[in-house]
């Protein structure tokens, strides 16, 4: 009984392959996943003040650091991601911090925005590479 060389060829590996990038990639995802979850779910919302606008490599402002009071009263200065269009200076814009933890803090305008999806997007797209690759395996 002879084998042809179509029948002995597993086309699922090329999947499986490039599915591992994709895996690594989601796992470094999910600690700031979880951070931003938290945030959306107990946080409170608050205003900060722009101390500085922070550009990297670029004309855009990517970052803020920024002061707000928590509810206690106390002062706490924070770096976050910039909303568009970031602030000035002294300009006011809000922020969601945790109660239990004031140091983890967000921009309102990032977490409502699409940019808080991108982990999901890719750790999607490990899945779907990774279902792919096992049903043609298993076809093959």
């Amino acid at each position: 009984m002879s084998t042809t060389l179509a029948s002995a060829t597993n086309y699922g590996i090329p999947f499986m392959i490039i599915s591992v990038p994709f895996g690594l990639v989601s796992l470094l995802f999910i600690p700031k996943q979880l951070r931003e979850r938290r945030l959306k779910r107990t946080g409170v919302e608050t205003v900060a003040v722009c101390q500085e606008r922070i550009r990297r490599g670029g004309t855009a402002v990517e970052l803020l650091n920024c002061s707000f009071r928590t509810a206690d009263g106390d002062e706490t200065w924070a770096l976050v991601s910039a909303p568009k269009p970031a602030p000035h200076v002294g300009q006011e814009f809000p922020v969601v911090f945790d109660a239990r933890k004031p140091s983890v803090v967000e921009s309102s305008y990032y977490l409502s925005s699409r940019g808080t999806w991108v982990g999901y997007v890719i750790q999607s797209l490990f899945g779907l590479l990774l279902v792919t690759g096992v049903v043609i395996g298993a076809i093959s």
